[in-house]
């Protein structure tokens, strides 16, 4: 399985959207004064906020003089501002890493005490990616998002023309966060996906084999589509959308998560190791002896 270590700066192709530009508003001071132009610039370690006012002018404050509507919007706009950028805000993407495989083996039992016939063998493999946000940018980033797709193929046979068909699936996946706290490395698992590696089952007990490409219907993890959104409490917003691998190919196209598609069945698949032969049904139901 390819490994991928995702330093968003260098490894992948990023899209930043920032959706809050510098409004042209009011800027009203404690003092009862008024500035109307849009922010040019804010540095939070000194609370220096300069306004470029309409007439092309630069009128530079302290944020904290602002009345409290404003200077809360100084501020989100700066942390949408730093969000968007990697230098402050960096997501890693580690993976996909296998995090569990199990097999299954599929009995055909036939009444009285006649022994189950193996049909098929699935084998299974749990992938997911682990995932870091180093937040820089020096405040505790409130209402973050993260919206992602994960893509594989899984082959099925079509029998009507007796030929594998490789299915593209996609896993939506919707993870929210209350608070990001600034200076802290925030680690977390993905959501995962199943991939199945089956005998091609045929009548009965017989598996088929078809020339060339053996019997087995396989399945590959082909890539993913993350989305961070930052939304304020002044409405303020921005995204970015990281490739993984970064030449994921753009017929991969984005499915939005919602609450019905983001259920997945087999987050609740029983993955303990099945191959053992299961008892007659004559024994199972309590039989003995050579009965049934």
């Amino acid at each position: 399985m390819n490994r991928f270590l995702l330093f968003e700066a260098l490894l992948c192709f990023g899209l930043t959207v920032v959706a809050a530009d510098a409004e042209v508003r009011d800027f009203r001071t404690q003092d009862g004064k008024s500035v109307r132009g849009e922010i040019e610039s804010y540095k939070l370690q000194t609370d220096k906020l300069a306004i470029k006012t309409e007439g092309g002018k630069t009128v530079q404050l302290k944020a904290d003089d602002l009345v409290d509507d404003d200077y809360v919007y100084v501020r989100d706009w700066d942390s949408v501002r730093l969000f968007s950028q990697n230098t402050h805000f960096r997501m890693y993407f580690n993976g996909p890493e296998s995090l569990n495989k199990w097999s299954k083996i599929l009995w055909r039992r036939p009444p009285g005490n006649v022994e189950a016939q193996q049909t098929y063998k699935i084998d299974h493999n749990r992938l997911g990616y682990e995932i870091k946000f180093d937040n820089q940018t020096g405040y505790d980033l409130e209402n973050v998002e993260l919206k992602y797709n994960l893509f594989y193929m899984q082959e099925r046979m079509d029998y009507r023309v007796e030929e594998k068909v490789p299915d593209i699936v996609v896993r939506p996946c919707l993870e929210r966060y209350a608070i990001v706290p600034s200076g802290k490395n925030n680690k977390f698992a993905s959501k995962t996906i199943v991939l199945r590696r089956k005998e091609i089952a045929g009548a009965g007990t017989k598996l088929r084999y078809l020339e060339g490409e053996g019997r087995f219907l396989k399945s590959e993890m082909i890539g993913a589509i993350f989305r961070a959104t930052i939304t304020t409490r002044s409405g303020l917003s921005t995204v970015r959308e990281i490739r993984m691998p970064k030449d994921l190919s753009e017929e991969y196209v984005w499915v939005e998560p919602t609450a019905e598609n983001i259920v997945w069945a087999d987050d609740s698949l029983d993955e303990r190791e099945d191959v053992r032969r299961p008892p007659t049904l004559w024994v199972e139901l309590g039989g003995s002896g050579e009965g049934g």
